[in-house]
């Protein structure tokens, strides 16, 4: 062979060798590359669950804290209701403002104590005028009426229509002076006028009422008379009534009218 050929050949051979090792280099640098990329993929991988774990913890959680909240308010809300409903039906039964209503109605005729009667026509003058004088006081509005030096002059006027609006339009009142001391009303027939104390007047009793029974308009009471030892009508400091009376009391609309007053029991003042 000649010096020629055998330098090609050599050359030839370099070159081979030299495609050979720029092939590995190639293969290793690529199987490098693509690890290098693995590697980096499982890292994000890796990196991005326990952020996935830490939302759904929060998730959860709030959602916890969320269904407590509702279920304490749907709690108190049950407990609200049972109350009002337990409440609303407990003054239904017992008709408690119907009760005071019908008390505060009944202070100014109580404090004068009058009698049992079946017909309001059979009533004493005196015994109207007294309760006509009481409404006036003690429920009134006495602005307007003259008052000169402790003594209030009420009109004859006023005195009939609180008549009426007590015991109804078939009673007749006749004028007349009636009571004593205290309770003094002293008719001028003059002016028309009654003269009374326009100082408080310390009534005989209060009313609370115990019972209330109705047909219709027609209502019937259990009215307990307390001494006055009480400043509030209808609310009574005594353990024990002085004594009970059952009235009947037609009501139309606004208006009350008392029927019919009759004892109900032995008064502690007789036993």
């Amino acid at each position: 062979m000649s010096k020629k050929n055998r330098k090609n050949k050599e050359h030839n051979e370099q070159k081979g060798e030299a495609k050979v090792i720029n092939g590995l280099v190639g293969s290793i640098e690529e199987a490098f590359s693509e690890d290098i990329s693995d590697i980096e993929q499982d890292d994000v991988v890796v990196a991005d669950v326990p952020s996935r774990i830490n939302t759904g913890k929060i998730k959860k959680v709030l959602c916890f804290i969320v269904g407590l909240v509702v279920i304490v308010f749907a709690v108190i809300g049950a407990v609200y209701t049972a109350t009002a409903v337990g409440s609303f039906i407990s003054n239904i039964a017992e008709r408690t403002e119907l009760k005071n209503e019908f008390a505060l109605y009944l202070y100014p005729v109580v404090a004068t104590d009058p009698p049992s009667f079946e017909d309001a026509s059979t009533l004493t003058n005196s015994t109207i005028i007294k309760a006509a004088v009481s409404r006036i006081l003690l429920t009134g509005d006495t602005s307007n009426y003259q008052n000169d030096t402790g003594v209030l002059y009420i009109p004859e006027y006023d005195v009939e229509t609180a008549a009426k609006n007590i015991f109804g339009n078939s009673i007749t009142v006749t004028h007349q002076t009636v009571g004593h001391v205290e309770d003094l009303a002293t008719y001028i027939a003059d002016k028309k006028v009654y003269a009374v104390a326009s100082a408080n007047r310390i009534p005989n009793y209060y009313p609370q009422v115990s019972s209330i029974e109705n047909i219709g308009e027609t209502f019937t009471l259990t009215v307990d008379y307390y001494p006055p030892t009480v400043s509030i009508p209808g609310l009574a400091n005594e353990t024990e009534s002085s004594k009970s009376m059952t009235y009947v009391i037609e009501v139309s609309g606004d208006r009350k009218t008392i029927k019919s007053i009759a004892l109900n029991n032995v008064t502690r003042e007789d036993t």
